[in-house]
C-alpha cells in the first residue's frame, strides 16, 4: 500500500501517497521506492499489487507559508499543527482524537477526507477532477496533485488517485 508517507505528524505539507519520491527534497517513500525495495530484495514483480490511497489530508498553512513570491502554490510548505482543521464528516472530533491510521490528532482532529468526502466538501467534481474555485498544482516529482482551498486557508494533500 502507498499511503500516509506525508500527514499530520510531518514537519511540512507533502503527498500522502506519492509515485515516485526520487526527486523530493526529503525522500519519505513513494511506490517507485516501496516496489525498487521489494524488487531488490528479490520479491518477482510479477507479484506485486499496489494499492493507492484516495483520500486527502488537511492541514493549516498560513497565507505567507502557502503562495510563492509569484502567487503559485509551494509544495512542501509548513503548517501549524495547532490549527488542525476537521476533515469531512467522519473525521474524529472532540479533543484526543486519532487519524484513520491510530496517530494522535492535535485538536482532536484528523484532517481526513475520504474520497467521497473531497466531493460532498466541494473540493472534487464527481469525476474526480478540481472543483471550480480550487487551485491546485501538479508536482511532477511525486506525480501527484496538490490543493488549496482558498476560503479555508487550508491545503488538502495530496489528491493523488485524482486523473481522468
Amino acid at each position: 500500500m502507498d499511503y500516509d508517507i506525508w500527514g499530520s505528524w510531518s514537519s511540512a505539507v507533502g503527498p500522502n501517497a506519492p509515485l515516485n519520491d526520487s526527486c523530493a527534497p526529503t525522500p519519505e517513500g513513494s511506490a517507485v521506492s516501496a516496489v525498487k525495495a521489494w524488487t531488490t530484495a528479490g520479491f518477482p514483480t510479477n507479484k506485486i499489487i499496489l494499492g493507492i490511497a484516495s483520500y486527502g489530508h488537511s492541514y493549516h498553512v498560513d497565507d505567507g507559508s502557502a503562495l510563492d513570491a509569484s502567487g503559485n502554490l509551494k509544495l512542501y510548505p509548513p503548517f501549524d499543527e495547532s490549527q488542525q482543521p476537521a476533515g469531512d464528516k467522519w473525521d474524529a472530533a472532540g479533543g484526543g482524537g486519532v487519524d484513520i491510521c491510530g496517530n494522535p490528532s492535535v485538536g482532536g482532529y484528523g484532517g481526513n477526507f475520504e474520497f467521497w468526502g473531497l466531493i460532498d466538501g466541494g473540493f472534487l467534481t464527481t469525476n474526480g477532477t478540481a472543483a471550480s474555485g480550487i487551485d491546485y498544482i501538479f508536482d511532477n516529482c511525486s506525480q501527484t496533485v496538490r490543493a488549496l482551498l482558498c476560503l479555508w486557508k487550508e491545503w488538502l494533500a495530496p489528491l493523488t488517485t485524482i486523473s481522468t
